[in-house]
C-alpha cells in the first residue's frame, strides 16, 4: 500500500551473513502480542487495516510460510516488510526476488546460486537468493508469474531445505523463511492448472488478504496525509496542504492502480503544480481530477445528498453507524456533509 524504501538491511546487519548466522542475544524479540513495529508503515483507519496489523502481531513469533494475495499497487511489499521485521528473523535480510522479471533460463541460478566455472560468464560463485537470505527471509513477489517448471524447482527447495547450486555436486541447507505475493487469484489458477496445487499449499498456509483502495475508502484520507509528508521529504521541499476539494476528488476516485497510482497522482501535483505550499484539485492528473461540467457536478452532489441523509436515516441517525456503512471515517462523513451544505450537528 505504501511508498517504501527498497528491501534491505541496515549495513552492519547485511555485512553478517554467513552460515553461521547471529548469536542468540543479538536477534530481536518479537513484539509483545497486538503491537508490531513500525505500524505506522500500513497506513488506514479501516476494518481491513486493523485486521491485517492484527494478523501481523499473531504471525510474529512464528515462522509460518505466508501468501499476500491483494491487487497491483495495494502494499504487499509493506506487509512481507512488517512480517520480517516483526520476526525473531528481523536482524538477518529480507530479500525480495520479482518472479515476473526473471527468465525461466536464469531462475535456479538466481535462486539456487551457481559455483564458479558453472557456465562461461559464471566468472565467481554466487549464492543466489535463498544464500543471501539465509536465516531471513525470502520474498517471492508475483509468485504466480512462475512456470511450471519454475514452481517445481521452488516446491522442491521448500520441502527438502535444500538447494543445488548450478554446477555443485552436494546440496546446501538453509534457514529461510518464505513469504510469497500475488495479485492473481492463485486458487482458480491451480484450477486452470496453471499453478501446482501442491506448491499452491505449500505457500497458502497462511493467507493475507489486502483489499482494493476502493474497498477501503476511509483510508484514503490517512494514506494521502502520509504519502505527502513521504514525498515532500523525499523532493526535500516542505509539506504542501491538500486543498478539500482535492482531497474530495481523490477519495471519489476507483484507483484502480491503487495505493501506488494514488502516490504517483499526489507527486504529480507536486510537481506541476504553481503553489508549491498546496495542492489544488487543477494541479492532479486528469483522470483524478472532478468533473468540470457544472450540471453533472450539480446532479453528482444531489446524488451525494440523497445518499448521506438515507444512510443516516437507515442507521437510526447515527453518524458513527453510518460512517462505517459508507466505510468512511466519521470525520470524513461530517466534512462530505459540509461540503454539501449540511450541518453536522443537526442533520
Amino acid at each position: 500500500m505504501n511508498a517504501l524504501p527498497p528491501y534491505s538491511a541496515p549495513p552492519d546487519i547485511n555485512a553478517t551473513n554467513g552460515r553461521e548466522g547471529l548469536p542468540r542475544r543479538d536477534r530481536r524479540k518479537p513484539p509483545p502480542p497486538n503491537q508490531i513495529v513500525d505500524a505506522d508503515r500500513f497506513v488506514g483507519l479501516s476494518e481491513a487495516a486493523d485486521r491485517i496489523r492484527r494478523m501481523i502481531a499473531r504471525l510474529a513469533a512464528t515462522g509460518a510460510t505466508t501468501l499476500i494475495e491483494g491487487e497491483t499497487g495495494t502494499g504487499k511489499d509493506v506487509v512481507a516488510l512488517l512480517l520480517h521485521r516483526n520476526s525473531s528473523r528481523a536482524n538477518a535480510p529480507l530479500v525480495p526476488i520479482n518472479c515476473a522479471a526473471i527468465p525461466d533460463t536464469m531462475i535456479e541460478g538466481e535462486l539456487f546460486g551457481y559455483e564458479k566455472g558453472a557456465f562461461s560468464s559464471a566468472q565467481r560463485a554466487y549464492p543466489g537468493k535463498f544464500g543471501l537470505a539465509d536465516r531471513g527471509t525470502l520474498f517471492l513477489d508475483e509468485v504466480g508469474e512462475l512456470s511450471l517448471a519454475a514452481q517445481a524447482k521452488i516446491l522442491r527447495a521448500l520441502e527438502t531445505g535444500e538447494v543445488f547450486p548450478l554446477g555443485s555436486m552436494r546440496p546446501r541447507r538453509y534457514s529461510v523463511r518464505v513469504i510469497a505475493a500475488t495479485n492473481r487469484d492463485l486458487a482458480s489458477e491451480v484450477a486452470a492448472g496453471r499453478f501446482r496445487s501442491d506448491l499452491y499449499y505449500r505457500l497458502a498456509v497462511v493467507r493475507i488478504e489486502i483489499p482494493s483502495l476502493r474497498e477501503r475508502r476511509c483510508d484514503i484520507e490517512p494514506l494521502v496525509r502520509h504519502l505527502v509528508r513521504d514525498i515532500a521529504e523525499q523532493m526535500d521541499c516542505e509539506v504542501p496542504v491538500v486543498e478539500a476539494s482535492a482531497l474530495f476528488a481523490l477519495e471519489s476516485r476507483e484507483w484502480p492502480g491503487n495505493v501506488r497510482e494514488l502516490r504517483n497522482a499526489l507527486e504529480h501535483a507536486m510537481v506541476v503544480g504553481e503553489d508549491r505550499m498546496r495542492i489544488r484539485s487543477i494541479d492532479l492528473p486528469e483522470p483524478a481530477r472532478p468533473l468540470a461540467s457544472p450540471g453533472r457536478g450539480t446532479a453528482r452532489r444531489a446524488d451525494q445528498k440523497t445518499e448521506l441523509l438515507q444512510t443516516i436515516r437507515d442507521c437510526g441517525g447515527s453518524k458513527a453507524h453510518a460512517a462505517r456503512r459508507l466505510n468512511i471515517s466519521r470525520t470524513t462523513l461530517y466534512r462530505r456533509l459540509q461540503r454539501i451544505g449540511l450541518d453536522p450537528a443537526i442533520v
